[in-house]
């Protein structure tokens, strides 16, 4: 196992934490996971600017020999299988998800695509991979989120699996991309292909910020629609108005974004009532909520300093991911 799981009240399984050589976050989180003095196992995961998508992919790393050198392959490594198991729920993030029979576990398989769709009416889950999908649905009960939890929330969890993936990674290494629609990769492009090129993408944007505050603030630009907004905080808040203007001077007018806060500017300016702005877009596409006493005074503060900015340490990056 190279995977631990919590479940309640205080089970931890199976034991794959215990196999951690090593890991890193930068440029994103690797793993290196040592099964035994011949064998380790690294695991990257990363999530590419302005895409419905995440990346997962497992290799295969040479160890060292007694010289300090990279080992021969063993056998070790000749005749290395990697299963992995898919947990889905299919919620949003203030809920819990639990067993039930609405849940569909049927799965649309198309060359290196697999379409869940888990309840009507809520977004597939697509997932593309470079090996092979086999149907064993079945559910896991009970994991247990310890910072939920420390929060007073709902704390447990059961997620449906629907099957596993299985990989040859002595072929090759392991890919596996978890989308929603509008990011499916086209026939003239593999998974393979895909991952090694928006791999490369994301590390060049990555590299260009000078700082890794200045990567981690610009995270918090998403798009609204055709215009930019910005999201107080990540996963529970939506794009709050006075949260908004207020970090708008330092996520973009101090690190000279000047373009995207033109955008956000004019985004807001869109839902102008009777002089307010909304403090809040609700989920599920509600109406704007306008509670908020100083939002519209926030706005014309950010508004003022998009037109006297500092002098900028660096351009703002903009970073378009193009489709084959």
């Amino acid at each position: 196992a190279i995977s631990s799981q919590r479940y309640g009240p205080d089970v931890v399984h199976p034991d794959g934490a215990s196999r951690i050589e090593s890991f890193e976050y930068e440029p994103w989180p690797r793993w290196r996971y040592r099964i035994d003095n011949d064998l380790t196992i690294e695991q990257e995961l990363f999530v590419p600017k302005g895409e419905s998508a995440v990346f997962v992919s497992w290799r295969v790393v040479a160890g060292i020999d007694d010289a300090g050198q990279p080992a021969s392959p063993t056998s070790a490594t000749a005749d290395v299988k990697l299963r992995v198991r898919a947990f889905l729920s299919d919620r949003d993030f203030h809920s819990t998800h639990h067993e039930n029979g609405s849940f569909k576990f049927s799965a649309d398989q198309s060359g290196e695509r697999v379409t869940f769709q888990s309840y009507d009416g809520v977004p597939a889950v697509i997932v593309y991979s470079n090996g092979h999908y086999t149907h064993e649905p079945t559910w896991y009960r009970n994991f247990l989120y310890a910072e939920e939890q420390a929060r007073g929330l709902d704390a447990a969890e059961d997620l449906a699996s629907p099957g596993v993936f299985a990989f040859s990674l002595s072929e090759k290494p392991a890919v596996l991309m978890l989308a929603g629609e509008g990011h499916a990769i086209t026939d003239i492009e593999s998974i393979d292909a895909r991952h090694a090129r928006v791999r490369t993408i994301e590390q060049g944007r990555r590299n260009n910020f000078s700082t890794s505050l200045e990567r981690s603030a610009d995270a918090y630009l998403v798009k609204r629609g055709q215009g930019k907004t910005l999201i107080a905080g990540y996963p529970w808040f939506g794009d709050w108005g006075r949260d908004t203007f207020i970090a708008l001077r330092g996520l973009c007018i101090v690190t000279g974004c000047l373009g995207e806060a033109r955008d956000i500017l004019l985004q807001w300016a869109g839902v102008v009532s009777e002089g307010m702005l909304p403090n809040r877009f609700p989920d599920q596409r509600e109406q704007p909520e306008f509670n908020s006493v100083d939002a519209s005074l926030w706005y014309i503060i950010a508004v003022n300093d998009f037109f006297s900015p500092p002098r900028s340490s660096r351009r703002c990056l903009t970073t378009v991911i193009p489709k084959s």
